[in-house]
């Protein structure tokens, strides 16, 4: 059984918006990086994934905060924590635009490829013919 062109377009279409949403979707299970400030953005041994600090902010690792009498502790707490947050909002709304991406285009695209192959190049248009002006019945004699 054979494609027809149309299908195949549409396959096509699918195919590259499915290899987008996979990439989207592997954007927020695969790890953060570490952060500047040393150490990991997870609970653990190694940094979690972008998904778990997005619906849990408290699940980044940084211990307890330190309370105020410990000033240079805080702040290179808050800078940590500061680090992991960043990078999974980052990357949760990088996933996401990809994800609207590739959405897009599995859906648009062969909206737009075959509606253009299925118009043409539409009508040609020729050139108008000069119009003749009928003799003046009535002789002109203000010469």
């Amino acid at each position: 059984m054979e494609l027809s062109h149309q299908a195949w377009v549409r396959v096509i279409f699918a195919l590259i918006g499915l290899f987008g949403v996979a990439f989207a979707v592997s954007g927020v299970f695969i790890s953060l990086p570490v952060p500047a400030a040393g150490g990991t953005c997870g609970p653990g041994t190694s940094s979690e994934a972008p998904i778990s600090a997005l619906f849990d902010p408290v699940s980044i690792g940084a211990g307890p905060e330190p309370g105020t009498d410990q000033p240079a502790e805080r702040q290179n707490w808050m800078e940590f924590v500061h680090d992991c947050q960043t990078s999974a909002d980052s990357r949760g709304l990088a996933s996401l635009a990809i994800l609207a991406v590739s959405l897009v285009v599995a859906i648009g695209g062969p909206m737009v490829v075959l509606r253009r192959k299925k118009r043409g190049p539409g009508p040609i248009a020729l050139p108008a013919a000069p119009v003749a002006r009928p003799a003046s019945p009535v002789p002109d004699w203000r010469l």
